[in-house]
């Protein structure tokens, strides 16, 4: 083989390097954007404001403000398996997490749910 079409060999080498850095690159950066999105869908954006009955919770969990979520929170789980977000200083709030407790204390149930 020549040196001119070694050369070019190696230039056409170079490229599809080129290309195939770049894509992986890209492909890093979108499911990067994604997981973030997808992240942020699960934070609450506003408080339920009436209170809920503790019978239909089964648990809560706690959303503290990171990158993605912009508020703190009590994420209650109800036993339809709904996320309802309450703010942490109401005072119904913290009646509810006192009755979980209790009732967890009681029936041995785990009521803090670990964030998925």
């Amino acid at each position: 083989m020549s040196a001119t079409a070694q050369r070019e060999e190696q230039g056409n080498n170079t490229i599809a390097m080129c290309r195939l850095y770049t894509w992986m690159f890209l492909s890093v950066l979108t499911l990067d954007v994604f997981l973030q999105e997808t992240e942020t869908a699960k934070c609450c954006v506003a408080y339920q404001r009436k209170p809920i009955r503790c019978a239909r919770l089964k648990g809560y969990e706690l959303q503290e403000m990171t990158r993605n979520c912009d508020m703190k929170a009590i994420v209650f789980h109800t036993i339809n398996n709904k996320l309802i977000c309450a703010k942490p200083d109401r005072e119904w709030t913290q009646e509810r997490i006192k009755c979980l407790k209790k009732r967890a204390e009681t029936m041995g149930e785990n009521i803090l749910i670990p964030p998925t």
